[in-house]
């Protein structure tokens, strides 16, 4: 079962005794997704797909992007390759082993680096791939992001302890948040042990 904004506002009026409306805890929300992004613990549910055919260079970044946890290359005969590498340098070493190649240098992508909004692929494609692209993410701000919360019931407990945490902080309700603050962050710190953030090199 997916995690909601209305389970969420239930826990949140159950344990501060309160009677917020639909919405009502919307900005809490937001302030636990924000503050869960800062220690990279929310991944894409779904990876994004990205696709190109022979002679591409490059694939574009997921809008919502913070940190990428793996690129993974498909070829048209549905065989999955290894998850491709950084490239040590970044874009500029990219850009080094592009002028050394032969110009119609064109194989199996094996490294990608990311530069101005795309990820690019090295070597150039030589034939139609799909690239299924997982990681870290900002989630979407204002109400339209509270509506289309995306996560399982590994966040539950984060998400209901953090929204709860921040509604009796936002309005001072001291006892409250001397209770729930440590809960909650007990909780993140045991998230972030069993997620630790997978190491990552994105050159520039």
């Amino acid at each position: 079962m997916a995690t909601t904004a209305a389970l969420i506002l239930a826990f949140v009026n159950n344990r501060l005794q309160e009677a917020f409306a639909s919405g009502g805890v919307n900005d809490e929300i937001l302030a636990t997704f924000n503050d869960l992004t800062k220690f990279n613990l929310l991944k894409v549910t779904t990876p994004e797909s990205a696709s190109g055919v022979d002679g591409t260079t490059s694939i574009s970044v997921p809008s919502d992007f913070k940190m990428i946890i793996s690129i993974t290359p498909t070829d048209a005969g549905s065989v999955q390759k290894l998850p491709l590498l950084p490239i040590p340098g970044g874009f500029k070493e990219y850009k080094k082993w592009i002028s050394d190649a032969s110009s119609n240098f064109r194989s199996t992508p094996t490294h990608y680096t990311r530069h101005a909004g795309k990820f690019f692929l090295w070597p150039t494609l030589n034939a139609s791939f799909t690239f299924k692209i997982e990681y870290y993410k900002h989630h979407a701000q204002g109400s339209a992001g509270i509506a289309a919360i995306e996560f399982d019931d590994t966040f539950t407990n984060a998400l209901n302890f953090g929204a709860t945490y921040y509604a009796a902080l936002f309005r001072k309700k001291t006892s409250y948040v001397n209770r729930w603050r440590p809960i909650y962050h007990e909780e993140r710190a045991l998230m972030i042990q069993l997620n630790p953030p997978e190491p990552s090199v994105v050159g520039i």
